[in-house]
């Protein structure tokens, strides 16, 4: 089986990581006949070079090129591989791969369902022109599906998974709060990129009313994007020991595990968040907005809590509410590192892919 990966770039975003994640499970099942197309040249995550993928880039940002001429160099990229499934992670990819599929016979998968916000204009056209064309849309929720309009014939769900060797990467908690300068006895934290859609203010600002109060609550800032330089910028010097503006790191799994639980205020329609199945799989149960998939992997009151009002004061009164009552935490604790070891292990997303890719249904749609 040979497999060609498409993506708009190999950026630090949600899409890009399951997919890397894929790549890893699929090697570790002996699949290496892989290639991977880059159109923008950007690649945030070098893990890649690790794997056996065969790694191409177009750079099309960088030589100026149309829609029409990367389409050109993706047809020969793809016609020498000779893949039997060619799977775009992104609308934009998926376009181009549009331009190609009547010339070369291959399985055309996509994977770009990863929010719920209901694509309009360009990706609108692209989106309803796979729904036709594709064999499989594969989403990482259910809601995703449902806000794309994907057929009910194509639509396949897939849950992130959490590469369960991550796990040999346990730290000494103590140690590793010491090192972050973190003197207090809690700690809550924020992963996301800085943009608009994951309303960082009501974090930051939730924050800020908290440790006007008390001081044993250290709230972290982890990621990094357009807004990260307006929001540092917030961020006043006597607050700083409590409110900390850490940036893009590469030891999100040290950090949650020195958290008590964490925040995702995401203001628009998340798939299932990487970041909150990485925060639950360490035991760090999140408190998230209600929307999208994230209640496909949230219970309420059970493995974290959900947000219906998304203010600044309502998430500050349950982070209270939670670091008031260790008993409740230890037990949303628990029940958030089962809720991924039983639904959201990269051993099982991987089984699912190998299945889609060689059942019946797929194989004799060529």
């Amino acid at each position: 089986m040979r497999i060609t990966y498409i993506l708009d770039s190999f950026g630090g975003g949600g899409k890009e990581r399951r997919c890397l994640q894929l790549i890893q499970g699929l090697n570790r099942r002996g699949i290496n006949d892989i290639q991977v197309i880059i159109i923008d040249n950007r690649i945030s995550y070098p893990e890649l070079y690790d794997t056996t993928a065969k790694i191409e880039i177009i750079g099309r940002k960088e030589k100026g090129l149309g829609q029409f001429q990367t389409a050109r160099i993706m047809y020969w990229l793809i016609k020498g591989f000779k893949p039997d499934i060619v799977q775009a992670w992104g609308l934009m990819s998926a376009g181009v791969v549009l331009l190609v599929k009547p010339f070369i016979k291959f399985k055309f998968l996509a994977s770009y369902v990863a929010d719920c916000d209901t694509p309009h204009g360009l990706e609108g056209m692209i989106n309803k022109i796979c729904n036709q064309v594709c064999l499989k849309i594969i989403s990482n929720s259910e809601a995703g599906l449902k806000a794309y309009g994907t057929p009910a014939s194509k639509a396949t769900v897939i849950y992130n998974g959490f590469n369960e060797s991550r796990y040999n990467n346990r730290i000494d908690r103590a140690e590793k709060k010491k090192e972050l300068g973190i003197s207090t006895q809690n700690v809550v934290a924020m992963v996301a990129v800085f943009r608009e859609d994951k309303d960082w203010r009501c974090y930051i600002d939730a924050a800020k009313k908290i440790i006007a109060k008390r001081q044993d609550i250290t709230f972290l800032a982890v990621g990094g994007g357009p807004q990260w330089d307006y929001y540092n910028t917030q961020i006043k010097d006597d607050e700083r020991k409590y409110i900390m503006m850490l940036g893009r790191r590469d030891d999100v799994d040290e950090i949650f595990q020195v958290c008590d639980f964490s925040i995702l205020t995401s203001n628009h329609g998340e798939g299932v968040s990487n970041s909150i199945m990485e925060s639950m799989a360490w035991g760090v149960p999140v408190i998230a907005t209600n929307c999208g998939g994230t209640p496909e992997i949230i219970e309420d009151g059970v493995n974290g809590r959900l947000i219906e009002r998304q203010t600044s004061e309502s998430v500050g009164t349950l982070i209270t509410e939670i670091i008031n009552q260790p008993d409740m935490l230890a037990k949303m604790s628990e029940k958030a590192s089962q809720t991924v070891k039983d639904k959201f292990l990269l051993h099982r997303m991987t089984d699912e892919y190998v299945e889609l890719y060689i059942k019946d249904s797929i194989n004799n749609s060529l």
